[in-house]
């Protein structure tokens, strides 16, 4: 359902006119031009990358020169492929953060060009500690229908906890939402006060392969380069299992049905029923901070055990009515 409203709402941008395109997708203009955070070892060549397409159908702009600037200095410059991507290369000779902004030359453009964007190559050593962390239902307090029509808010105590783990681990965020939506994501974070660190985002294809295995691709690719990924923060099973199978904590945010009937609670057990004991099932990120500063376990066997207590109190109460 996740990703079929998704494609119509894409649909809807791209055909849509440029104020649905703004709305949906963020940009303050008649282009999308979107720039790719990334995640690199010192000296290990990485790319960096730019997309633009533009018109009622969003269509890839080739022949335009994108220009990467460090430090208000011109980097490097490529024109956009049939694709409408532009690529350059950059090798960190350290760890650390390097910021680039791309913007496109207005040469060739048939009138203003897109607003520049910013991106982020984090550079870190093998063993750096790392947390990876979802957005939607995770530190979005609703769930990827309300940031396509709306601005939702961030669940309760994320900033605070991200920004404490923030002063010993990188914050990688890595979420399935595809990159068209790159912009708006990374205005939501920004404004509401999170630690920076690099935004991962999918492509569209790997967008309708689903969630459970764009993650595991992910973080198969980060398990390989960088062994201080450590704990993994998310809403859906697959999500945690794909965490815990890669060796990090893993965290699963489950929301607990709010109802009078047996069935979402014994649903919601039997859903969990699988995933390994270790995986810490919680309800909120006050739990997250108990568990991760204070040594409290949150096993799944307990949430699971809870849930079947309450349908089966459910169960007795409908029928001795």
């Amino acid at each position: 359902m996740k990703r079929l409203l998704t494609l119509l709402l894409l649909v809807s941008a791209s055909g849509g006119g440029c104020g649905t395109q703004r709305w949906l997708l963020g940009t303050e203009s008649d282009y999308l031009f979107i720039a790719a955070d990334a995640i690199t070892l010192p000296n290990q060549e990485v790319q960096l990358r730019a997309r633009l397409q533009g018109g009622d159908a969003l269509r890839p702009m080739a022949g335009q020169v994108v220009r990467f600037y460090r430090n208000d200095q011109l980097f490097k410059a490529a024109e956009t492929d049939d694709d409408g991507v532009a690529i350059v290369s950059f090798t960190p000779d350290q760890a650390g953060d390097y910021r680039f902004r791309a913007d496109v030359a207005p040469a060739g453009m048939p009138d203003e060009p897109p607003e520049p964007q910013e991106l982020l190559v984090a550079c870190r050593n093998i063993d750096s500690p790392m947390v990876v962390v979802d957005l939607d239902k995770t530190i979005v307090a609703s769930g990827f229908g309300a940031v396509l029509i709306g601005d939702p808010d961030p669940m309760a105590g994320s900033v605070d906890v991200l920004e404490r783990l923030a002063r010993t681990y990188t914050i990688l965020y890595l979420t399935h939402r595809p990159d068209y939506f790159s912009i708006k994501s990374k205005k939501w974070l920004k404004r509401h006060g999170y630690p920076p660190g690099p935004v991962l985002l999918s492509t569209l294809t790997g967008f309708f392969k689903g969630s459970g295995s764009y993650k595991t691709d992910a973080l198969w690719d980060l398990r390989v380069k960088f062994e201080g990924l450590t704990i993994g923060i998310g809403d859906k099973i697959s999500d945690a299992a794909a965490y815990h199978d890669n060796g990090l904590k893993a965290f699963l945010i489950v929301r607990i049905p709010d109802t009078d009937v047996h069935e979402p609670y014994e649903d919601l057990a039997n859903d969990l029923r699988d995933l390994d004991n270790a995986v810490q099932v919680v309800t909120s990120w006050d739990q997250i901070a108990k568990a991760l500063f204070d040594g409290t376990e949150f096993p799944r066997d307990r949430t699971e055990r809870q849930l079947r207590e309450t349908a089966q109190r459910l169960r007795t109460d409908k029928a001795n009515r």
